[in-house]
């Protein structure tokens, strides 16, 4: 019987289709920008074609393909296989599951984007081997995952980990779900963008347009930080501070053994963004960490955390 799967992570911008073994080894991979503003049914028949490219990489026949797993960003119905509600995509209850399957012929099974990676991180990364961690993901938004007991806790009606949309400032700017003071308003790397923008007089500017650049990648983060821009550095500082603060109230919430900190900044700045986040976490634990038995730590599998956790998911439902 054929252990092969295909996995899908679907961010708010670009996404990444692979094909592994169950080892989480990666045999083929193909990815890309998602086209802003384009229709659901487009964007779905992108997504087959770069699975077809990437099982053509790795010399395997759709048909070899066991199952495949996919994880979307926003509010998705795991049993029905729908998008919910995606703001950052702009959709709106998309039968995702059911149109990939008609186009490639493999069952489907569908997660939230961050609920995925950090099954990608429990089952090949940063977080194996332990009963209860949470995934913290920055990028175009802010989301989450939790693991009980070794396995995903998708909560009562599969929405849990929407940590993005916790309120730290409730007089703070408005978020992508209409509400003011979400973290994710305040700490992903749309809303630095946004605030570096309104600065006007930082390098980030600059060094976007030398690089052809219409968004603030981390690349461009990276380099910014290397030129000791100071607009950058503010920026980066007080979106951490609110990081920090949303990582502190889960792990007095949730008091896992882990945070895995995720996303396309952690994956290029790792300790140097993860470590002012922990230091502002471990100030407002409610019962002290002197040893740092609770790690706080950057996901370690790159691009293919969400991937690889697709092929996680599709494993285990297959």
């Amino acid at each position: 019987m054929s252990h092969i799967y295909a996995g899908v992570d679907l961010g708010g911008t670009s996404f990444i289709a692979v094909v592994a073994n169950r080892k989480g080894k990666v045999l083929g991979s193909s990815g890309g920008p998602t086209t802003p503003k384009a229709k659901a049914e487009e964007t779905i028949e992108q997504i087959a074609d770069h699975i077809r490219e990437a099982a053509k990489e790795a010399s395997v026949k759709m048909s070899k393909i066991r199952a495949i797993g996919i994880g979307a960003a926003g509010a998705v119905d795991p049993e029905r296989g729908v998008v919910v509600r995606a703001p950052n995509l702009g959709w709106s209850n998309v039968p995702l599951a059911r149109n990939l399957r008609k186009r490639l012929g493999p069952d489907v099974v569908l997660g939230n984007d961050v609920q995925v990676a950090i099954i990608g991180e429990h089952s090949y990364g940063a977080a194996k081997g332990t009963r209860r961690a949470v995934g913290i993901w920055i990028g175009t938004g802010i989301g989450g995952g939790l693991i009980v007991d070794g396995r995903i806790d998708r909560g009562f009606r599969g929405a849990a980990g929407e940590i993005g949309h916790m309120v730290v400032k409730e007089d703070g700017p408005e978020c992508s779900c209409g509400r003011r003071g979400c973290v994710e308003a305040l700490a992903s790397r749309s809303a630095m963008e946004r605030d570096v923008r309104a600065a006007r007089n930082s390098a980030v500017l600059t060094i976007m347009k030398e690089r052809g650049k219409d968004r603030m990648t981390s690349s461009v983060i990276e380099r910014a930080l290397e030129a000791d821009d100071r607009v950058m550095k503010d920026v980066l500082a007080r979106a951490q501070h609110y990081l920090g603060l949303l990582t502190a109230n889960v792990v007095n919430m949730f008091d896992p053994e882990m945070i895995v900190i995720g996303g396309g900044v952690a994956q290029r700045l790792k300790e140097k963004f993860v470590t002012p986040i922990a230091e502002v976490a471990r100030s407002r634990f409610l019962r002290p960490d002197p040893k740092h038995s609770i790690r706080i730590e950057h996901a370690t599998l790159g691009d293919y955390s969400g991937a690889l956790g697709a092929c996680a998911l599709a494993e285990m439902n297959s």
